[in-house]
């Protein structure tokens, strides 16, 4: 039996890659153009959220923390705001931190839901078989740590990953946001401390070079791209070969 040739890929257009690409060199546009308006960004920003109601910063933490422990993604989020208002607002850290404790259980609760509720095929669309059975032998063998530690351990843990697990193996609601609670509020009780200790290091540094900062993360973010992408096309390229050399030759 001849094998069936492989199905056309995706347009460049709608691949993932593509718009990230597209955003990054917006982003480096923009600040090539805004060169001066983004220097006084630091500045800016360090005299408006010292001016803020720190209700109303709260509220920011608490929705990002939902947003980004559901559906959306905002990497490391939550942990950069709690260490820019913590250091503002020393003595409201300890309110920051629950609040976006609190958001993170309920973004969590909403992802984990779905788990139970026939999140199988999801898992199955967007993680590879061979990462969904070894998350899930983490659970079998850890438990309630298998929640724990990926709540505390920042990217790259594929938190959402487990967090979907945990629901297809009908994990109790009571164990998995207990476990959820501590593991937020040591991350980010971590982040909120050390934002108090360093906020006189950390208040200069945003106010004088905050432009260096977003370069060096900008480039970074570029180089891991540029890295991904061509590791993908030499796996990709790569792949044929293997399975050609795997088929052994007919039997005469």
């Amino acid at each position: 039996m001849e094998p069936t040739p492989d199905k056309p890929g995706k347009p460049f257009y709608r691949r993932k890659r593509f718009w990230t690409a597209v955003i990054v060199v917006g982003l480096a546009v923009g600040l090539g153009f805004n060169y001066k308006a983004v220097k006084r960004a630091g500045h800016d920003l360090v005299t408006y959220a010292e001016r803020s109601s720190p209700v109303f910063a709260g509220l920011i933490l608490g929705v990002v923390a939902v947003g980004d422990s559901s559906f959306l993604s905002i990497p490391e989020g939550n942990d950069f705001l709690i260490v820019y208002f913590a250091i503002l607002k020393a003595e409201y850290m300890p309110y920051f931190v629950l609040i976006s404790a609190v958001g993170s259980v309920i973004g969590s609760v909403i992802l984990f839901s779905v788990g139970r509720k026939g999140g199988g095929m999801f898992l199955q669309k967007r993680f590879s078989p061979e990462r969904i059975t070894k998350i899930q032998a983490w659970f079998r063998k850890y438990g309630i740590w298998a929640i724990l530690l990926p709540c505390i351990v920042p990217p790259p843990m594929p938190f959402k990953l487990f967090v979907l697990t945990a629901g297809v193996l009908r994990f109790r609601y009571s164990r998995f946001i207990l476990a959820t609670l501590i593991g937020r509020l040591v991350r980010y009780g971590i982040w909120g401390v050390l934002a108090v200790i360093f906020r006189d290091y950390i208040i200069d540094f945003m106010k004088y070079h905050l432009l260096d900062l977003g370069l060096a993360i900008l480039g970074v973010i570029i180089l891991a791209g540029v890295v991904s992408f061509l590791y993908a096309r030499i796996r990709r390229r790569s792949r044929p070969l293997d399975e050609s050399a795997s088929v052994s030759p007919p039997a005469d």
